[in-house]
C-alpha cells in the first residue's frame, strides 16, 4: 500500500499545479471533463487544504470544464450564481466538480469522502449533477434527477508522484531446515 508524505517543508520541489485543461479541451462525457478537472487541482487543494471546483458545461454533444475557482477549507463557490449557470453564453451548464481536501477544519470533522446536504442542494437546486474529489482520492457523482450518490470511476491521484512511499517487501520468513543448514 502507498502512501502520501505531506510535510509543511516543501523546499525543492515543484509545488505547481499541474496543468489545467481549460474549456479549449473537450471531452466525451461531463464524467470525463470533471475527471481531468479533479486530476489537475486535487493534489494542489489538499496541500493547501482549500477546496477548489468549477462548472461543467455542455457545447453541441461534447463537454469542458471551466477553470477551477479557490474556495477555503469547506466551501467552495464553483460559479453557478453567475449568467448562464456560470459557463460561457451558447452553451449549457450540466454539472459541477469541486473538490473535498481535508479531514477537519473549522473546528469540526468533515466527511471528504461524502456528498454533503449543501453540495446536494446545488445541484438539486440549479438541475445539474454534481462531482466530488477527495482527500483519499474518492472519484463520486450525484446524479440530481435520480438523487443518487455512485463512484464516478477510478480513484484521482492524490499526490506527487516523489511523495509516494511503497513500504519495502517484506522478508519471507526463514525455514528451520534451511536455518539449521546454514548454521552448519
Amino acid at each position: 500500500m502507498a502512501a502520501c508524505v505531506r510535510s509543511r517543508d516543501t523546499a525543492g520541489m515543484d509545488t505547481a499545479a499541474p496543468p489545467f485543461p481549460f474549456e479549449v479541451q473537450p471531452f466525451d462525457t461531463p464524467t470525463e471533463a470533471a475527471r481531468a478537472a479533479l486530476e489537475a487541482v486535487l493534489i494542489e487543494s489538499i496541500e493547501r487544504r482549500k477546496e477548489f471546483g468549477g462548472m461543467i458545461c455542455q457545447w453541441g454533444t461534447r463537454y469542458f470544464a471551466m477553470p477551477p475557482r479557490e474556495g477555503d477549507t469547506n466551501t467552495v463557490d464553483v460559479g453557478h450564481r453567475g449568467g448562464n449557470k456560470g459557463c460561457p453564453e451558447g452553451t449549457s451548464a450540466v454539472a459541477y466538480y469541486h473538490t473535498h481536501p481535508a479531514v477537519k477544519g473549522a473546528g469540526f470533522k468533515m466527511e471528504p469522502d461524502k456528498f454533503s446536504p449543501e453540495d446536494r442542494g446545488v445541484a438539486d437546486d440549479f438541475g445539474i449533477d454534481a462531482y466530488v474529489g477527495s482527500v483519499s482520492g474518492l472519484f463520486l457523482r450525484y446524479d440530481h434527477r435520480t438523487k443518487k450518490i455512485a463512484v464516478a470511476g477510478p480513484r484521482l491521484k492524490n499526490c506527487r508522484d516523489e511523495m509516494i512511499l511503497r513500504e519495502p517487501p517484506k522478508a519471507a520468513p526463514r525455514s528451520r531446515t534451511r536455518a539449521r543448514f546454514n548454521a552448519t
